[in-house]
């Protein structure tokens, strides 16, 4: 998938990074204008380590947007899943779902500033809607 949106993408200018977040991150000191995550980074990496390294590799002004489905309602903070189904050898990993105002404030923690939050509903009714969040790095 990354070759294909490289391909696409790539004359732009853009660069699309796949692998362990975190570790990216930590081993590296490259800053970027935009942090951009669909339905991964932001949804499984604990916010209280992830996010501190966005804002460290953000240029002053840049933004940082994620998507994923919003929180079970009276299910909040991370939650274990598994993998795979439910046969075989037990492969499990976390997401972290917050309302949409917990997202800001765990942002704006971390030095986030000009950040909106919503849940988009779905095209069809009665079906899972999408949280988006945007952030800008302040500076």
């Amino acid at each position: 998938m990354v070759a294909k949106i490289q391909e696409r993408w790539g004359p732009t200018g853009a660069r699309f990074e796949c692998a362990e977040v975190l570790d990216l991150l930590a081993e590296n000191d490259e800053t970027y204008d935009a942090v951009y995550a669909i339905f991964g980074a932001a949804w499984f990496t604990d916010p209280t380590k992830f996010f501190p390294l966005v804002a460290e590799h953000l240029n002053p002004g840049g933004t940082f947007a994620f998507s994923h489905p919003p929180a079970i309602p009276g299910a909040y903070g991370p939650q274990g899943m598994y993998k795979g189904g439910f046969a075989g050898p037990a492969m499990f990993t976390y997401r972290y779902s917050y309302t949409p105002r917990k997202w800001t404030a765990l942002l704006r923690r971390t030095g986030f500033i000009h950040t909106d939050a919503r849940v988009l509903d779905a095209p069809t009714e009665g079906h899972i809607g999408t949280l988006i969040m945007t952030a800008q790095m302040g500076g």
